[in-house]
């Protein structure tokens, strides 16, 4: 059985690009050559890949665009009919940045079926499966995303349109009145506070894809941190921001000797709570409801 070295899977990601000649991969050499001619248990089918599996990484791609006019103009192309590679195309031509971020999305997509292609060979002759490669979820994140502390007078702009969004979700998880009491609880404490701890995710063109706010309590001669609002936008979650802007907010209050932070909000998604524990937290106390109809 041959090995997967690096030389071996650039013919391989070659051939799977060709759509039009079909190719094997010799299974004791690695070599890929052309299919014509050959045959036999001595050959495997190069893994295959379809415009349908084009068009899907399209999608996944999509997910992870942070800024909001290109997230619209590579919808627009994966909603037209005919013509859609070349209309996402284009328009990643008009962002080189993108345009290399997808390349190396693809690389990295075409790689796994790669390995997953190779691990059923394996299989089928008794040997044991490698397993895909960890990918560093942690390093692609922050290359991805710009995480920045800001202090309160700065966040005033972008918390309006995040409260908006949090007090309609809110709506979902509980009763509307109690919903609006609870944003409006917040909005008047944080008008009325002097200044805060923020941690942003910016998403490129003056907005935020997430957000993380935190004050700070005087008890006597002491304190701790109080972060009352998280919020990340819908298409954004599932990639790890929520806790990476909690993690930032934590360091922050650290940083200025504040070791002491509690997580105070009624607006969180039930499911965020899964999460805590992994970062230190600890549930303590108890908030409720009950409506008899």
């Amino acid at each position: 059985m041959f090995e997967l070295s690096e030389k071996t899977v650039e013919q391989i990601v070659f051939a799977m690009e060709d759509q039009e000649h079909e190719s094997l991969v010799d299974l004791e050499s690695g070599e890929v050559l052309p299919a014509e001619g050959r045959s036999g248990e001595g050959y495997a089918r190069a893994p295959t890949w379809s415009s349908r599996d084009g068009f899907r990484l399209m999608e996944e791609f999509l997910a992870s665009v942070r800024r909001p006019s290109a997230r619209r103009e590579l919808s627009a192309a994966l909603a037209r009919g005919r013509g859609v590679f070349k209309a996402f195309k284009a328009v990643l031509a008009e962002h080189q940045e993108l345009e290399r971020a997808f390349r190396d999305f693809k690389i990295r997509a075409i790689r796994r079926s790669i390995a997953a292609w190779y691990d059923d060979l394996r299989e089928a002759k008794g040997l044991e499966r490698l397993g895909p490669e960890p990918e560093d979820v942690d390093e692609l994140l922050s290359s991805d995303l710009d995480i920045r502390i800001i202090g309160l007078a700065e966040a005033r702009v972008l918390l309006e349109p995040l409260f908006d969004g949090a007090e309609e979700e809110s709506a979902e998880n509980m009763p509307g009145p109690v919903a609006a009491f609870e944003m409006e609880r917040l909005r008047s404490e944080i008008a009325a506070a002097d200044d805060a701890i923020c941690a942003v995710a910016d998403d490129g063109e003056g907005g935020a894809l997430g957000f993380a706010l935190g004050l700070r309590a005087i008890v006597g001669d002491r304190g701790f941190g109080r972060i009352v609002f998280i919020r990340v936008q819908r298409e954004f979650r599932r990639m790890g921001l929520a806790t990476a802007l909690l993690g930032a907010l934590t360091q922050a209050f650290e940083d200025e000797g504040i070791s002491l932070v509690v997580l105070d909000s009624a607006v969180l998604p039930p499911e965020f709570g899964k999460s805590l524990a992994a970062l230190g937290f600890v549930a303590y106390g108890l908030r409720a409801l009950t409506r008899q109809d």
